[in-house]
Order: C-alpha cells, then sequence, then structure tokens
C-alpha cells in the first residue's frame, strides 16, 4: 500500500488494504506472501516513465516576488509549443504557508493550534489547515498603524498567479482539494483536461491519484526542497513514493515525458533517490539506516499520545503513566515530552515513546 488516503488520521486507527493480483486462482491467493500493485496499470504498459532533470536554482537569478526559473520557463515552452499539458507540482495549499510583519514581527498563527496560519488569496482569509480557523489579515502593528505584511513562500494560489503573468494566453486551472469541493466540479475539470481546453495545472498531491491525462507529458516540481524532512521515520519513504505516484501521470501515451525538479538542493539524497528511479537501491539503504537506528521493521514502536486542556495537568498525567508501565527487558520507554505539534484543536498534547 503506497497511500495514506486509505489510513485514518486520529484513532482508532484504520488502514485498508486492497490486493492486486495478476493470478486470481484461489490456490495463488492462499500461497501468494504479498501482492504487487502498480499506479501505471497495464493498459499503458508501452509507456515508460518520464526522464528527470534537476533544475539547481543556485545557478539560476529568480525575480522578486517569483518562483519559476527561467530555465524551467524554457523547458516548459518546449511542450507547450509541441501542444502538450504542463502540471505544475506544489503540495501546498492556498497562497503563501506563512505571514509576518516586517516591522513588528509578529507571525500570525492559529488560536487554536500551535501552527502558522495559511493565507487564502481567493477567499482573502487566514485558514488553519488543522482545525479549520479562519482570520482576517487585518491587525494593528505598535505604531497603531496596520501591519506591513511579509508573505512567506509560495502555495498553489501564488504559482498559479505567477503563471497567469508568464503565459497570458494560456488556459491555466489550480488542482486542489480547496478548488474541488464538489464531485460535479472534479468531473468537469477532468473533461476539460482530457479534451485539451486546458494548458497548464497546477496542482497539490491530490494530482498524483491515478488519473489519466492523455497530453501530459511535462511535469515541474516547483519546491523540491527535502532538507527538512520533520519528525516522521518515514518521510523519505513518502517523498520516494509520492514522486514515484506522480512521475505515473506524464507521458501515459508512450510519448517522451520530463519531470523537471527546482532545488536549492541538488545533491540532497532523498532527491538523488527519487531522480534515479532506483527504488531498490533507496529501499536498501534506508533498511540499513533503519537497522542501525533500531526503527521499525526491525524494532516495534508505540506511541501513546496524551491530550488536555491543561499542559501541565498532562505532563504530569503522562508521568504517572509511565511510572506505572511495567518494566520488560529490551523495551525502553522514552519521554514523556510535547508532542511536535503541541497544541491541536484546543488541546495540549505530549507523547511517550
Amino acid at each position: 500500500m503506497n497511500d495514506e488516503s486509505y489510513q485514518a488520521d486520529n484513532p482508532p486507527s484504520i488502514i485498508i488494504f486492497v490486493p492486486v493480483m495478476k493470478d486470481d486462482s484461489s490456490e495463488a491467493r492462499n500461497n501468494a506472501p504479498y501482492a504487487i500493485s502498480s499506479g501505471r496499470p497495464i493498459l499503458f504498459k508501452r509507456a515508460s516513465l518520464p526522464k528527470i532533470e534537476i533544475i539547481n536554482l543556485h545557478s539560476e537569478v529568480l525575480e522578486k516576488e517569483s518562483w519559476i526559473a527561467n530555465k524551467t520557463i524554457n523547458k516548459v515552452n518546449e511542450y507547450l509549443d509541441k501542444g502538450d499539458q504542463v502540471l505544475f507540482f506544489l503540495n501546498r495549499r492556498g497562497y503563501s504557508p506563512f505571514v509576518i510583519c516586517k516591522k513588528c514581527g509578529y507571525k500570525f498563527q492559529c488560536s487554536n493550534c500551535s501552527v502558522n496560519l495559511n493565507y487564502h488569496k481567493n477567499l482573502n482569509k487566514l485558514l488553519c489547515h488543522y482545525c479549520g480557523y479562519k482570520s482576517s489579515l487585518f491587525r494593528l502593528c505598535k505604531d497603531s498603524n496596520k501591519c506591513d505584511l511579509l508573505f512567506c513562500g509560495p502555495g498553489v494560489e501564488r504559482i498559479f498567479i505567477e503563471l497567469k503573468k508568464i503565459y497570458p494566453n494560456k488556459k491555466i486551472e489550480i488542482f486542489s482539494s480547496d478548488t474541488l469541493k464538489k464531485n460535479k466540479s472534479v468531473n468537469m475539470l477532468l473533461k476539460k483536461v482530457e479534451k485539451k481546453k486546458i494548458d497548464i495545472l497546477v496542482g497539490t498531491q491530490l494530482l498524483s491519484k491515478g488519473f489519466h491525462f492523455p497530453k501530459l507529458n511535462c511535469i515541474v516540481v516547483v519546491d523540491s526542497d527535502f532538507s527538512s524532512h520533520g519528525y516522521d521515520l518515514r518521510s523519505a519513504e513518502k517523498n520516494v513514493q509520492l514522486y514515484h505516484q506522480l512521475s505515473g501521470r506524464a507521458g501515459r501515451e508512450g510519448n517522451i515525458s520530463t519531470i523537471f525538479f527546482q532545488t536549492y538542493t541538488p545533491d540532497d539524497e532523498v532527491l538523488l533517490n527519487i531522480s534515479k528511479n532506483d527504488p531498490h537501491t533507496f529501499l536498501q539503504k534506508e533498511l540499513l539506516l533503519r537497522k542501525e537506528k533500531k526503527l521499525p521493521p526491525f524494532y516495534r514502536l508505540i506511541s501513546i499520545i496524551i491530550s488536555g486542556k491543561n499542559e501541565l495537568l498532562i505532563m504530569k498525567f503522562a508521568t504517572d503513566i509511565k511510572s506505572k508501565l511495567p518494566k520488560i527487558n529490551k523495551v525502553n520507554i522514552l519521554g514523556p515530552v510535547l508532542a511536535p505539534i503541541i497544541k491541536l484543536k484546543k488541546k495540549f498534547r505530549c507523547r511517550i515513546l
């Protein structure tokens, strides 16, 4: 299984496995140790994976408020001139992932969660992607005037605006959960893509999910910086899976296709693993690392998350739980410590591992 769409985020945890087998006989089903499935169905077996090219942004001069390199634009033009469709991929909803004031340094954060608010230009609102909290941009600064706002980083809305300036005569659409709230709008957009009524798509992870776009032969990954892998031990694995899935969107009719990765970290190991299209090498290295660090699948981890409205009380409660856990040989108990996202939906969180 390579898609977290079939996993529940909150307890009780639910994981759905859908096995796919070439030999569907009862004997094969009973004797198979595992099943292998592919994001590129047999119908398109003559199609090969796209070529991969890394664009080093250190070698490019980006204009102010620009996120797309001139080299990228030149490469994209080659495909557009042939009548091909192009996808600009950025797994970041909205216009900007966070907003700060240039005068006082105030950072707009969610009042319910310990996360930054994302600015959505289409709504003209700041939005929390965890609890749905909304806020306006208006705020008085320390000099009693309005804050001088700095929008940090791009989301798909910002890339869409930049592309409209670069390609004013091209038909461009955003494909994300914000713009596709209903099945009807999804179906309408898919039909427009299939009928070549859209030249450029700007999309999030939603677009990596098994869609068939016959004329899509060029994909640009706008931000391929994997240096901040976060606190998830599976982050490298997830990135390899995501971009392998994404590569299956291009060249599905057997045409020459390319994925361009824009990055400031061209030597990043995760990016290099993706660019080699060799998941077996990545798997071998990842297994050796996990064995050395005593991580799954060689060791089991159990995370106990305690949440509540009072930070001191949950830490005290977690400490009491730890003291009552049985001492088992070769079992280490770590924590309690505050969770990576300390506050979520008005509740503080800590964990024991």
